[in-house]
């Protein structure tokens, strides 16, 4: 097994290891996936560096993957010098967990905004309407967790159970909640979420194959309004909801 050497030596492995995750409330705003920050360590100057060097590395990680993804690469792409990229990073797999942090706050974020004292239609129409944004912004980001479930989740595994599952439930609860109070058909609450997030996460797993299928170089604006509409009347419909005027 190969093995890069990263900052003072370090190696970076490519077999994966899961590093704790801390217990932490399903309101915290930004969850880490990451180990804790390096103790003192400054960054030298410079506007926006750790999301330049994020922005690369969702690209190179998208496209070479976890194994196949270099450093080199992605310092390159960020233009920074490799020196300067392990000032932010401790090595390959912290810039994957940082990835995956960043995907997860977003999601997070977007599930929480779920509020069951809103009107719920604006609700549940704002919630799809932001995961297919994410998709059609962050493609790779979501390929890129794709692959990370697919492949057993052994850099957030510890992270879904402890966080994304409570914060779930918290839906689950609310949704069943509507039932009861006659606001929406009965219906297997965790089922739609996934299928929510299966429907919209699609536009960027495979938005390759649906460009090919509509015979486009890739999907345009008006193929992700479309999609919106689509999965909006598939979500009322099947709870019951009277469709947008």
């Amino acid at each position: 097994m190969r093995m890069e050497a990263g900052r003072c030596g370090r190696p970076e492995n490519r077999e994966a290891a899961e590093r704790p995750v801390r217990s932490m409330s399903v309101r915290d705003k930004q969850v880490r996936i990451r180990g804790t920050s390096r103790g003192g360590r400054r960054p030298p100057p410079g506007p926006n560096v750790e999301d330049k060097i994020l922005d690369a590395a969702e690209q190179v990680f998208g496209n070479y993957g976890l194994r196949g993804a270099t450093t080199a690469l992605i310092a390159e792409g960020a233009g920074v010098s490799k020196p300067h990229l392990y000032y932010y990073f401790d090595n390959k797999e912290d810039l994957y967990r940082a990835l995956l942090e960043r995907a997860m706050n977003r999601w997070a974020a977007d599930i929480d905004a779920l509020d069951a004292s809103g009107d719920l239609r604006t609700v549940l129409k704002d919630y799809i309407h932001r995961k297919i944004d994410f998709s059609r912004d962050h493609p790779s980001l979501s390929k890129i967790y794709a692959t990370e479930i697919i492949s057993g989740a052994p850099h957030i595994g510890s992270f879904i159970e402890r966080v994304s599952t409570p914060q779930l439930l918290a839906k689950v609860a609310m949704v069943e909640e509507w039932a009861a109070a006659g606001k929406v058909r009965p219906i297997s609450p965790a089922d739609l979420f996934f299928c929510i997030w299966a429907m919209t996460q699609a536009y960027a797993d495979f938005s390759d194959q649906m460009a090919l299928m509509k015979r486009k170089e890739r999907l345009e604006a008006a193929d992700y309004d479309a999609a919106k509409t689509t999965i909006v009347q598939l979500v009322f419909g099947g709870l019951g909801l009277e469709p947008e005027a």
